[in-house]
């Protein structure tokens, strides 16, 4: 073999590059375990559960509320405009064996009995919920999708679902995910490199650069049931 050929093909093989492929989800915005206790806040009334999850082409309206004469506990997690950046498309997933735990989501605050008539103020600011209680088939985490109008926080919010406290000390897993739109690009802060993009570069000579993008875990959509 002629030494020129041996050295364009070395050339060759030494310029290849090498890419590692990622198939990872976005990173959670906000990501707690937690139980709504006896310590936490107080409503009278809570929202209705009408096994309609809200996705983001905001097919689920208000349900309603329901028991106003009933008092239940509940927790709100604030998470800052700041946090939420470019990625106002928010996916929310709930982990939680109970049937006596509800979650739903806020845009700036939430107000419940706020207003003495009406929806008491449970629908002021409302993005979405996740339509019921318990995980799908007792194992599958409920999740839901809201998008958060710019510049304002988001308000998630856990409440038990039974008079006499019951629901309280019931544990749950709360994740929030944000993307930069429907389909579950990786926001990108501003000034900084996309993070989905990555290339690896190995080899002298003929190198050259190959970008890969990062695709999102898509969640297939899960069956709803009543309650």
């Amino acid at each position: 073999m002629k030494a020129s050929t041996l050295l364009r093909r070395t050339a060759g093989f030494l310029a290849l590059t090498f890419t590692l492929l990622q198939n990872a989800g976005a990173t959670a915005i906000y990501d707690v375990t937690s139980s709504v206790t006896l310590a936490d806040p107080t409503q009278m009334g809570r929202l209705s559960r009408n096994s309609i999850a809200q996705d983001w082409t905001g097919g689920e309206t208000f349900p309603g509320v329901i028991n106003a004469s009933t008092l239940y506990h509940y927790q709100a997690f604030v998470i800052s405009s700041a946090l939420i950046g470019t990625g106002p498309f928010i996916q929310i997933t709930f982990d939680s064996v109970s049937a006596n735990t509800f979650v739903s989501a806020y845009a700036g605050s939430y107000l419940p009995n706020s207003s003495g008539s009406g929806d008491l103020g449970f629908d002021t600011n409302w993005l979405g919920d996740a339509g019921r209680s318990g995980n799908s088939f007792g194992v599958d985490p409920l999740y839901f999708q809201v998008l958060v109008p710019t510049g304002q926080d988001l308000v998630v919010v856990i409440n038990n679902t039974a008079g006499g406290n019951v629901g309280v000390g019931d544990p749950f897993h709360l994740i929030v995910e944000s993307f930069a739109d429907v389909d579950y690009t990786d926001p990108v802060a501003p000034g900084v490199p996309d993070g989905g993009t990555t290339g690896l570069l190995l080899g002298v000579g003929l190198a050259g650069v190959l970008l890969v993008r990062r695709k999102a875990f898509k969640p297939a959509r899960q069956q709803l049931q009543g309650v």
